[in-house]
């Protein structure tokens, strides 16, 4: 039975006190991010839609690949017995898959070796190659990258925000259904109830126009998307902006009075307003 459903047949106190309870039951704790004061504030659950916005090389990429993709993919490694369940899919409009990829080995060859190998020498872009230790590092972490492949699917290159869409609701129809439940209304109901979804926008600038659309209506359209997402799939969207380039330059002037605010996300504020929490 889907939730909007579950909204027609119980009162507003009936819907709630089934939250509370399934809270104190522990199924509402989500999934860690690996940042306990993060975790607390925001976490990974169902149904929240998150922006996170920072200036350029500020590292917001960094943190939602480490927060939303490998952090709860090692917990979930290390829980297998547990009944949650998570999909990410990452589009990824700034960065190529191959770079992404060969950025998650030299993590986990760190974490587990404490050996760096900087993303340029791991795909050979510089002079000093890869010693035959190093690839034999690299070699070991095959059947970990072929597992953090199926728990994360990578989308490369700049789609516009109905291709976007269209992926997303193609992964929900075949992993679950659509059910009519009045003339006018559809509910969704997925067939692990305990998935959790999160599609990634990396970033909403990137996306590519539709036919007659300015910049800021495309941005906007993706925002609405993600909405969409949240709200009739009970995914957890998460879409990355850069704050605007002049705002940009007062925060490398350090004035000591300046605090971004949510009118200073590039091209428009509309995530801001749609979505759940912004970081």
């Amino acid at each position: 039975m889907g939730f909007d459903e579950l909204n027609e047949e119980k009162s507003n106190f009936d819907i709630l006190e089934q939250e509370v309870q399934s809270g104190i039951e522990g199924r509402n704790s989500g999934i860690p991010m690996g940042f306990n004061r993060l975790n607390k504030y925001v976490g990974i659950r169902k149904r929240i839609f998150t922006t996170v916005f920072g200036g350029t090389g500020t590292g917001k990429s960094a943190l939602v690949h480490n927060a939303w993709i490998l952090q709860p993919f090692d917990y979930l490694q290390k829980h297998q017995n547990s009944n949650l369940k998570m999909k990410v899919i990452l589009f990824s409009m700034e960065r190529s898959k191959v770079y992404i990829l060969a950025k998650w080995i030299s993590r986990k060859i760190f974490l587990d070796y404490g050996i760096l190998i900087p993303i340029p020498k791991l795909l050979g872009w510089w002079d000093e190659k890869l010693t035959k230790d190093e690839h034999d590092l690299f070699l070991s972490t095959k059947d970990y990258l072929n597992e953090l492949s199926e728990f994360c699917d990578i989308i490369e290159g700049a789609i516009n925000p109905t291709g976007i869409w269209k992926y997303v609701k193609k992964y929900a129809e075949a992993n679950g259904k659509f059910e009519q439940i009045s003339e006018y209304k559809k509910v969704y109901i997925p067939d692990h109830p305990n998935e959790i979804v999160v599609p990634i926008i990396d970033h909403y600038a990137l996306a590519t126009a539709e036919s007659g659309k300015t910049k800021k209506e495309t941005v906007d359209k993706v925002s609405e998307y993600c909405q969409l997402m949240r709200d009739q799939l009970g995914y957890s969207p998460v879409g990355v902006s850069q704050i605007n380039r002049d705002i940009g330059g007062m925060m490398l002037k350090k004035v000591d009075s300046f605090e971004p605010t949510l009118d200073h996300i590039k091209e428009s504020g509309r995530m801001a307003e749609d979505g759940d929490v912004v970081i």
